[in-house]
């Protein structure tokens, strides 16, 4: 709680994924259907959580990053449940949960109510339900169901989450004796909630626009800033060095039994199939960085439980504790000089609007949405990624249709224009023209009363 508490009530800086996040429940509270009126590649049981939250408090960042904070506890907690009562160290103790609460403040955004943060909790599920077979004497049951179910769902949160199908089979063939059928009973679980959506989407006549936005944005090449890497770097350089220590440590202790050693080479396989997720991330910033926590968490614990000493184990605790959170308070509100400044091409810097055009909807064709702060998202062009198809191609016949469509549906007040594209539009579609007028400010376009 000292960790988090002071950083709650709208002091953390906000993001452009938190804020395109805010606008996706914003926008499906106000009436539009996911993807079909609203274009972003969110996943669409995140999508849900952030249209609950904005139904029940509207846009407030202390709701977003107080739900973050009982999440990150309640993983902490049932991490060490499972470590616990699968037995995975040589004895019970708390010391998973601390470490997982320290890792998870390795950075500001690690608290923010981000897909990957949400997507965990049922990797942690599905950690569990492995574990769990590989301890049954009896042999694999057909739980191992609900293992595929718990990735699938995962998915629905954080389309890279995918990729841990393949953790989970090859725990299944490495480490089980399953059989055939129960390798596909786990498939049929990872496949069931996919189909489920897939068939939502399909009812309400938008599995194009589903495929488009969702599915097919796994797969679109993502450009990454060197300023994006060194936050993330700066983030995981300490726990990744003390996490191979640690498993070189446990892998050392004599007294693991098969049964724990397997649990260990389970986590080593998470951190090879966790590095491929991140590569599949559309940023990465830190807070990507937290599917790997439960397998730093659980090597840095064993590094902690097996070193060897009197007070040295407490006194390099305490020097990570300390640089762990001078690290986090140096990233937002610096105590020596100006800080980390950590992901400072990340942060929502909105300039300043003429007090007109506070509060009104707004279209802001770019890739930076600063100015979303100051007012509401109109059109479905949200995610420029996704909606550049449109905006950057007026020639084409099915663009034109498109724009005007969404342009008529839900007329945006305020057009900011950081690309250069609405000329071209306004000189395709005149009849979209003559209701805007330019302003004095150059690419902003105001709507005609």
């Amino acid at each position: 709680m000292i960790l988090k508490l002071p950083f709650l009530g709208d002091k953390l800086p906000i993001l452009l994924p938190e804020l395109e996040w805010m606008l996706v429940g914003e926008k499906i509270h106000d009436g539009s259907f996911l993807y079909k009126e609203l274009w972003t590649n969110v996943g669409p049981l995140s999508a849900f959580i952030y249209w609950l939250i904005d139904f029940s408090f509207g846009r407030v960042q202390f709701a977003y990053e107080f739900i973050a904070i009982l999440i990150i506890y309640f993983q902490a907690l049932y991490f060490t449940f499972t470590c616990n009562t699968r037995q995975t160290y040589l004895e019970k103790n708390y010391a998973p949960g601390l470490i997982y609460i320290l890792l998870m403040s390795l950075s500001f955004d690690m608290s923010k109510l981000s897909p990957v943060l949400l997507a965990t909790t049922f990797l942690l599920f599905a950690f569990n339900k492995i574990v769990k077979q590989m301890e049954r004497r009896e042999g694999v049951s057909d739980e191992v169901f609900e293992i595929g179910l718990y990735i699938g769902i995962a998915v629905l949160f954080h389309q890279p989450s995918m990729v841990f199908i393949l953790w989970s089979t090859a725990c299944l063939v490495f480490f089980t004796n399953a059989n055939l059928r129960q390798h596909f009973l786990a498939l049929l679980g990872f496949a069931i909630p996919l189909f489920l959506i897939t068939l939502y989407f399909y009812f309400y006549d938008s599995i194009d626009e589903f495929k488009y936005n969702w599915f097919n944005g796994i797969f679109r090449i993502k450009q990454y800033s060197l300023e994006d890497f060194q936050s993330a770097l700066l983030a995981i350089t300490v726990p990744t060095i003390l996490a191979f220590l640690g498993f070189l440590r446990q892998t050392q202790v004599s007294r693991y039994n098969s049964y724990q050693q397997r649990t260990q080479q389970i986590m080593l396989i998470w951190a090879v199939v966790a590095l491929l997720a991140l590569f599949l991330s559309p940023n990465v910033a830190p807070m990507q960085f937290i599917i790997f926590v439960p397998c730093f968490a659980f090597f840095v614990t064993g590094f902690f439980l097996h070193f060897r000493g009197g007070v040295i184990p407490d006194l390099v605790f305490m020097v990570v504790f300390i640089g762990i959170v001078f690290v986090q308070y140096q990233g937002v509100t610096p105590i020596f000089g100006k800080g980390f400044e950590q992901l400072s091409d990340m942060r929502v810097k909105p300039k300043e609007l003429p007090e007109l055009m506070k509060g009104q909807k707004m279209l802001i064709i770019g890739e930076r949405i600063d100015e979303y702060k100051l007012g509401k998202s109109a059109t479905c062009y949200l995610n420029w990624d996704l909606s550049k198809i449109d905006l950057e191609n007026p020639d084409n016949y099915e663009s034109i249709i498109n724009i005007f469509d969404n342009f008529k549906k839900d007329p945006p007040t305020i057009i900011i224009d950081k690309q250069n594209v609405v000329p071209k539009i306004f000189q395709r579609i005149p009849a979209l023209a003559v209701d805007y007028r330019t302003t004095t400010i150059k690419g902003i376009y105001q709507r005609k009363n």
